[in-house]
């Protein structure tokens, strides 16, 4: 899709003029239960609201935001230095968690899982650095969800 074409031409682009690149990878928790509970249309709400809430308050200019799969999202940062990458990964976190994503007037609990990694030398490939984020986050599901990990 329009992601990964978009992935290939900035890590191509970071790795010419060796600039740092960083990519955050979302993933929701417990998703499946609100579909369970609620049903899918409560779920595509809490999808689409996620959503504006990232493209219309959290990134900044030149950051590339996309859904990647069912309840995964990704931001790449172009520019953004693994340390900055982090603190915005944070900020998001904080702000989905104190959202209020009301369905049916029935506050949803949504939270995420957020792994960060930032292009290093060593790595030949965009899915390289995709791995590396997507471990990550990996690891903050493992740790009991909803926190921002790096490997």
């Amino acid at each position: 899709g329009a992601y990964l074409s978009k992935l290939e031409e900035v890590f191509k682009k970071a790795k010419l003029s060796e600039t740092p690149l960083s990519l955050v990878v979302f993933d929701l928790d417990n998703f499946k239960k609100v579909n369970d509970t609620y049903g899918h249309p409560a779920g595509d709400y809490v999808l689409k609201e996620f959503s504006r809430l990232i493209r219309t308050t959290l990134i900044r200019q030149g950051d590339f935001f996309a859904r990647y799969g069912g309840e995964e999202f990704v931001i790449l940062m172009p520019g953004c230095p693994l340390r900055r990458a982090v603190e915005v990964a944070e900020r998001i976190r904080a702000t989905v968690e104190k959202h209020d994503f009301m369905w049916d007037k029935t506050k949803l609990i949504v939270t995420s899982s957020v792994g960060v990694a930032t292009l290093e030398v060593e790595m030949k490939t965009p899915n390289l650095l995709f791995d590396k984020a997507d471990q990550a986050c990996y690891v903050s599901k493992r740790a009991g969800n909803n926190r921002v990990s790096t490997i």
